[in-house]
């Protein structure tokens, strides 16, 4: 990224990856932090994290006056109607920030949305607990993926990217699934070959795995 916009003035990293599921070590956070030009702004999306079961940048952010992390709550904790985020910075940075809006946007968050976050965070338990079920059911399908012969990237989120190989159309695969009653996402222009999967609960996996089987003709 520095190499391909040595003088750009902010580096956007999404952490795990949004589709791969890939993770960025922090280490490399850090060398672009002590090598980005000095005023450039480094910000870390995180809205996946919370399945990584690794450090974060979060850390970063509050010792430093150039670098943003943003969280939210509409991932593992399955809120994404609601719109409900946070954003970790420097105070002055997060000024810098507000202005964009007239602070007009930055000072009303639903309240509906305010309650339901303030009471997940009283959930912790069970939180933990569903990423526990889907941390599990993903490494169960990837393996059944291997064990299809079917190459994947791993992931450290609730998704996958899976490869149907040359000559399968993603598309093609998209209707497929459909056809047995199982939804699953698109294909990039990156990876042609390749759809990427949501991973849910441990039976709507097992309705996946059945579906793959009875597509590739079991």
């Amino acid at each position: 990224m520095l190499a391909a916009g040595p003088k750009a003035g902010l580096f956007y990293i999404c952490s795990p990856n949004n589709p791969t599921g890939t993770l960025t070590p922090i280490a490399d956070i850090e060398w672009l932090l002590a090598n980005k030009p000095a005023d450039a702004i480094v910000l870390v999306d995180e809205a996946y994290i919370h399945w990584a079961d690794a450090p974060n940048a979060a850390k970063l952010a509050a010792s430093r006056k150039d670098m943003i992390v943003m969280r939210t709550f509409s991932k593992l904790f399955g809120m994404a109607g609601m719109r409900l985020g946070l954003t970790i910075a420097h105070p002055d940075l997060c000024k810098r920030m507000m202005r964009y809006d007239g602070q007009q946007v930055t000072y009303m968050l639903p309240m509906t949305a305010v309650a339901c976050g303030t009471a997940s965070l009283g959930l912790a338990d069970k939180i933990v607990a569903r990423r526990g079920e889907m941390i599990a059911v993903r490494e169960e399908t990837l393996a059944h993926l291997k064990k299809r012969g079917l190459p994947y990237i791993p992931s450290r989120a609730n998704m996958f990217m899976v490869d149907w190989g040359a000559g399968k159309d993603p598309k093609a695969m998209q209707a497929a699934f459909l056809a047995e009653g199982v939804q699953i996402g698109r294909s990039w222009d990156a990876y042609p070959t390749m759809s990427r999967v949501t991973v849910g609960s441990a039976d709507d996996m097992m309705k996946f795995r059945a579906a793959l089987d009875r597509i590739l003709k079991v």
